[in-house]
């Protein structure tokens, strides 16, 4: 585990839940079952590696989020050692957590306990394969590789000499100097006759170079890559 945690989900704001559910389960991904640690107006899905989160409410931006055991300590420790924490939830009466940014401003979310479960069997792949890779496009490269080495992920150098590798059990994070493409990108490597099958569903591809990219309904980026 590092020290942000155990990797929960890909939290995003899906001010139309309902549309955003809908185009997930098109695309092959399976719905989880959501416990009611959340407020009326959250769900998840999973291709079997991620699980999405779509938030109805109560989220504004796209984060990481991780569980981290004894939250509460932990978050006073964080900001005795001069973190700035975004914000912090803390008390007998309520679900703790916490929001804190890497140094090129991406949200990360610590929560006291998960909030979905997954069952046992591993899902089907969706019709995009599964997510290989998380992208999040960073400013400051050499800054937020630091930080998340600081929180226990190991660096490794990528192909693009403008990329680096992070992981951790559960993730993977490429993070690629900004460009024109800015916020996180799911990446996925899809096989076979994809496309005939998407077009089939309704859902709209554009190329992108030689790939190619799915927006969903609430602005989430997917880039299927040959």
């Amino acid at each position: 585990m590092s020290a942000l945690g155990h990797f929960l989900e890909f939290s995003v704001p899906a001010p139309d839940l309902g549309a955003s559910l809908d185009f997930w389960l098109r695309l092959g991904l399976t719905e989880v079952r959501v416990n009611d640690i959340r407020p009326r107006g959250y769900a998840a899905v999973t291709d079997g590696q991620v699980v999405i989160g779509l938030h109805g409410a109560g989220l504004d931006e796209p984060a990481l989020t991780f569980v981290r055991p004894d939250l509460a300590r932990h978050a006073r420790a964080l900001a005795d050692a001069g973190t700035d924490l975004v914000f912090m939830r803390l008390g007998d009466d309520q679900f703790n957590e916490v929001g804190l940014r890497t140094p090129d401003g991406h949200l990360l979310m610590l929560l006291e306990a998960p909030t979905f479960s997954v069952a046992d069997d591993d899902p089907p792949a969706p019709l995009i394969g599964r997510c290989t890779e998380l992208a999040l496009a960073s400013s400051t490269l050499a800054d937020t590789r630091s930080f998340f080495e600081a929180a226990g992920f190991l660096g490794t150098e990528a192909e693009d000499e403008d990329s680096v590798l992070v992981t951790a059990p559960g993730l993977t994070l490429a993070l690629r100097a900004e460009g024109r493409q800015a916020g996180v990108t799911l990446r996925f490597e899809p096989a076979g006759d994809w496309r005939e099958r998407l077009d089939l569903r309704g859902i709209v591809t554009r190329p992108s170079g030689r790939d190619h990219v799915i927006v969903a309904p609430e602005g989430t980026r997917l880039l299927l890559a040959r």
